[in-house]
């Protein structure tokens, strides 16, 4: 939960920071940039507010939120112990170098004369809790006005009839390139046109429609609010308020994205109109101002001016409309792009003091691992699970053996929570019996790095060690303490290993600060990743096993598994149809269909089964499917062309169809009455001159 609170605060912060810096630099943007620019460029928070990374620089501002712990024991400090010359900072600096140990902190502690009390409540903690409260209910009150509000307003309104205002509908949507037109309907309880609805999109105009001259103008507005797709990005950003309902920055900025959308569809409408036509559109905003507006704030949804408080912006927009000229179009890709720049770059950490002494590098990319472990299962009850151990096996004996060190890995046991291994490997909670590798080097010359580690032991004894070219090892860390270790990389293969004995573990962390991989001549961070390389190497040479393939699997390329597949059918390998799904799956699905289907063209293969197909059919794209379909020739059954025609474009069953009458299919009438839901009226046409349907036999 505090993880969570914390990675949103940091988000809520960064969005909030990006966000005051497009406000700064709206006066110059509003002159410059068109009204469209303006506005998408608010999808720069949104991202911030989503994607829990940034690119880390120099000017990458990172925030450490003290716990409740540290703050308690500043407090709890005597003034008596700090020299009054000691700066502030120094003070604090005093203090947090005292370690207190997760056993410490269930109960009050005596150190050097002085009593310091853990804390009874953690404010983080509490402080998650609120804002999970907060979430709770800001979702509530926005699905409760929701359904409070269209519902009713659809039960209400009533579909236009009026010719006149659904040829305006049709001409705009052709003109607009709008494909699925919108419901056109009209309500009393309305008093100016609304578009409600994300996936039944209607717009509601009054009633009292007024000078119907002007309807085009309004409907128009509306429409390009539909080809837009608005009331997805309103949506958006009222999840991301309720999420970030303590930021009082978020919602000035979702006022602020209200009103540019607006102003650009007024851009939009006002492109295609003459300066009369401009007149009366103001004219139009004058007159809904003078009525109420009938949807209100509380949802999202679209009108052509939901706050009367905008009407002189609008106005002031329709006035000074100009065309962009070429050096404004330029300066505005320049600045989007710095804009982009500074999204990605400008991240604000918060994190908490456990984890403070390791770099904000090595946090990078932990939430959503942690979130989703969270939500399965947590951390106590993994650590608190028994695990049983053959204290007579060979796993066991390698804790106090070099030589089976230096082997390969063996472990009877090997669990974790939350794994994340590479350059910076992070681990909350482990059960290791046996050995583990972490990293493989190899290196060109001799090269020395440095090995930072943590971890605490709750049971059993664990290691972090280094085996050399030669078979050596080196014990990195023994005790858990926190350490940087120098080492060094001699020439040739190297690799770091977890050694564990009957080992229960909790908070692993190990990472290599200054590691440039570009120096050695490859770096693997497990043994499979090593050894999917030198299959990967032998699949590229034209060699291929199918048990070493399927072991594998999950660590090789698309493409290179594409290859192995039609390597191991060319070779006469008799795969199952759970093997070849599998391989179809994990391979690049659109390159294994074109190879699948040149081979069985050529006759270099097989061709596969109807149940083979049934099975892989769901995993590959339509041009494979049809390319594989097409070269069965005679092998093709009805019962497979119907089987695969949900999966088909119309266009590409009538050439299924052709295929199959060419290699001389015949059709029952309800064979043919059972494709024809999949054929649309032109394939339907086409097909007409075959040869004539085989007639139903009577029962």
């Amino acid at each position: 939960m505090k993880e969570i609170f914390t990675c949103v605060l940091s988000l809520s912060l960064s969005g909030a920071l990006i966000g005051i810096l497009i406000l700064l630099i709206r006066p110059f943007t509003k002159r410059v940039c068109s009204k469209r620019w303006n506005y998408y460029i608010w999808l720069l928070v949104a991202a911030r507010l989503v994607f829990p990374f940034s690119i880390h620089t120099g000017i990458s501002e990172v925030l450490t939120l003290e716990t409740a712990r540290q703050q308690e024991i500043m407090t709890g400090t005597d003034a008596a112990e700090v020299p009054e010359n000691l700066p502030v900072e120094a003070a604090a600096g005093v203090q947090t170098q005292q370690p207190i140990t997760w056993a410490q902190q269930s109960g009050s502690l005596q150190e050097d004369g002085i009593r310091w009390s853990a804390p009874a409540v953690d404010l983080v903690l509490a402080a998650a809790v609120i804002w999970l409260l907060g979430v709770i209910v800001s979702l509530l009150l926005k699905i409760i006005n929701y359904w409070q509000f269209t519902p009713g307003i659809r039960k209400r309104c009533k579909l236009i009839s009026d010719y006149r205002v659904q040829e305006a509908v049709e001409g705009l949507c052709a003109e607009l390139h709008i494909r699925k037109k919108p419901l056109i309907c009209e309500c009393q309880s309305t008093q100016g046109p609304i578009t409600i609805g994300l996936w039944r999109t209607a717009i509601v105009l009054p009633e009292e429609k007024g000078d119907l001259q002007q309807l085009p103008m309004i409907l128009h507005h509306e429409l390009v609010h539909v080809k837009r797709k608005d009331l997805w990005y309103k949506w958006l950003y009222q999840i991301l308020l309720c999420i970030h309902w303590f930021n009082p920055v978020l919602y000035l900025i979702v006022r602020k994205m209200n009103m540019d959308c607006e102003l650009a569809c007024d851009e939009a409408v006002l492109g295609r109109l003459t300066y009369e036509g401009k007149k009366a559109y103001g004219n139009i905003l004058l007159d809904t101002a003078q009525q109420k507006i009938g949807a209100g704030r509380k949802i999202p949804s679209l009108t052509l001016l939901e706050r009367k408080e905008d009407l002189k912006e609008r106005l002031k927009g329709i006035c000074s409309y100009r065309k962009k000229t070429g050096a404004k179009v330029l300066v505005s890709l320049c600045l989007m792009g710095c804009l982009i720049v500074l999204t990605a770059c400008a991240g604000v950490q918060i994190s908490s003091s456990e984890s403070e002494e390791w770099d904000e590098e090595e946090e990078r990319g932990y939430f959503w691992d942690r979130l989703a472990a969270w939500l399965d299962i947590g951390l106590e009850d993994f650590m608190e699970t028994s695990v049983r151990i053959d204290k007579d096996g060979e796993a066991w004996k390698s804790y106090d053996d070099d030589g089976m060190i230096a082997g390969d890995d063996v472990y009877d046991q090997w669990q974790s929570y939350v794994y994340i291994g590479g350059k910076h490997l992070r681990c909350d909670g482990m059960f290791l019996n046996g050995t583990a590798t972490v990293m493989i080097v190899n290196a060109h010359t001799d090269k020395d790095i440095e090995v930072k580690s943590a971890f605490e032991v709750k049971e059993g004894r664990f290691k972090v060690v280094c085996v050399d070219p030669e078979g050596n090892v080196t014990v990195i860390n023994e005790n858990g303490e926190s350490t940087f270790v120098p080492i060094t990389l001699k020439e040739g293969r190297n690799v770091i290993k977890l050694v564990g004995q009957g080992a229960k573990i909790g908070s692993l962390r190990v990472s290599y600060p200054g590691l440039r991989e570009n120096a050695f001549e490859s770096i693997y961070y497990s043994a499979e990743e090593e050894k999917s390389v030198m299959l990967k190497d032998k699949i590229q040479a034209g060699y291929v096993d199918k048990d070493e393939t399927m072991e594998y699997l999950y660590y090789l390329d698309g493409d290179v598994i594409s290859k192995a597949l039609i390597l191991l059918l060319k070779k006469g390998e008799n795969l199952s149809t759970d093997e070849l799904r599998n391989l179809i799956i994990y391979s690049n699905s659109e390159l294994s269909g074109r190879y699948l289907a040149e081979a069985i063209g050529k006759g270099e293969i097989e061709p596969l089964s109807e149940k083979d197909i049934s099975e892989i059919k769901y995993y590959l794209e339509e041009e494979s499917l049809l390319a594989l379909l097409e070269a069965m020739g005679r092998n093709l059954t009805y019962d497979l062309l119907y089987d695969c025609a949900p999966y088909l474009s119309s266009e590409g069953l009538e050439k299924v169809v052709r295929k199959y009458e060419e290699a001389g299919g015949e059709f029952t009438e309800l064979q043919w009455h059972n494709l024809t839901p999949y054929l649309d009226d032109d394939a339907l046409e086409a097909l007409k001159p075959l040869k004539p349907l085989k007639p139903l036999k009577p029962l």
